[in-house]
């Protein structure tokens, strides 16, 4: 059962775009961390020379060593291409931190029951280096359990060793209510961010992408086709004299049948291609691997659904125009786009001018 303080997880693959955005987050964050985990393990040196003046410097050889074990992780990951690795040395920092605080204060004569504390402060940092909850979990469990042969091979009393089981059963349960924390606020960021995003490119009438995602999606398939060589088609067509469905049955009505008109065209396209609405009354379709021939075809299968449909307080009969453009060769993706927008608007305009209801291709 699920925790009702904790938004709900979601499906597989919005759940592995979160974890996706939570690791880049992460590495974002924290590619210099490192060092404030060395200068904590290093700090409670300290503390070491205060309770023990005689053993000091033996448990301060353990915990440069892990410092410097930390801080050649750190500077690995920041080597170009390798900050892919920041999540994993992270963890691995957080470890190598709990043993070393461990094994350096069981070496000190007097003061290991409150030099654990230092053990404390290191695993409290875990929700920080996590992407989720299920994550910081594997996280205390393998630091937990690089402590059980320390419990065994140091000569500690049983009071000391009783001492640091509710030590880090305490702060693993700390850590984990603080990361349960985390990870809603996390969540509910990334549901924020995801809908803000859905809104910027979504048209809000008929649910198709709007025209800035359209021309995302144009530049992203040119760019696609420089790699495959295959052609990328677009159509563009609009409602013929769409204003006097407005103008005489009112614009709810209107609202109405374009979102009609939208799912009719939708049904007109394959999987694989993009229908958005342009603006007003205009839509757009991206055809990725289709050559023009192949365009048209599917163009006048859209005329044809549009014209044998019938929307909701509309009697009359209604036509759409269509103009096609091609492009194969791309080389700048960006200024192509530009031009086989302008061919197929050019195109859209001669099948209005002739008459509308058809479709206009170079091939026609």
């Amino acid at each position: 059962m699920s925790d009702p303080r904790l938004p709900p997880r979601w499906p597989a693959e919005l759940e592995a775009r979160f974890i996706e955005s939570r690791r880049a987050r992460l590495a974002e964050l924290n590619p210099n961390t490192f060092w404030s985990m060395a200068i904590i393990l290093l700090s409670f040196s300290a503390w070491d020379y205060y309770v023990d003046p005689s053993h000091w410097r033996i448990a301060f050889t353990v915990r440069l060593s892990a410092a410097l074990l930390i801080t050649a992780t750190g500077l690995f990951q920041k080597l170009p291409g390798k900050l892919m690795w920041l999540p994993v040395f992270a963890k691995i920092r957080l470890i190598l931190a709990v043993v070393a605080s461990a094994y350096a204060a069981a070496m000190l004569d007097r003061g290991y029951g409150f030099g654990i504390a230092g053990l404390v402060a290191i695993m409290l940092t875990g929700p920080y280096v996590a992407s989720d909850s299920r994550d910081l979990m594997i996280t205390n469990v393998a630091a937990l359990l690089s402590l059980v042969p320390l419990l065994f091979l140091m000569p500690l009393s049983r009071f000391d060793i009783a001492g640091t089981v509710v030590f880090v059963l305490l702060a693993a349960a700390v850590s984990t209510l603080l990361g349960r924390v985390l990870e809603s606020s996390n969540r509910r960021a990334f549901a924020l961010e995801m809908d803000l995003h859905r809104d910027a490119r979504t048209d809000s009438l008929t649910g198709l992408d709007n025209r800035r995602a359209m021309q995302e999606r144009g530049r992203v398939e040119l760019k696609r086709s420089t790699r495959s060589g295959e052609p990328v088609s677009v159509i563009l067509c609009d409602l013929d004299h769409f204003k006097n469905v407005n103008d005489k049955y009112g614009h709810a009505t209107g609202d109405r049948a374009l979102t009609s008109a939208a799912a009719v065209l939708r049904g007109a396209l394959r999987e694989s291609d993009s229908l958005g609405r342009w603006g007003g009354e205009e839509f757009m379709a991206i055809l990725p691997g289709t050559e023009e021939r192949g365009a048209a075809e599917v163009a006048e299968r859209m005329r044809a659904a549009i014209a044998a449909a019938r929307f909701s307080g509309v009697p009359e009969t209604n036509t759409i125009s269509l103009g096609v453009a091609s492009a194969k060769t791309v080389d700048d993706p960006a200024m192509e786009w530009d031009l086989l927008i302008k061919e197929a608007d050019q195109r859209l305009y001669r099948a209005k001018h002739e008459g509308r209801n058809r479709v206009v291709a170079n091939s026609n």
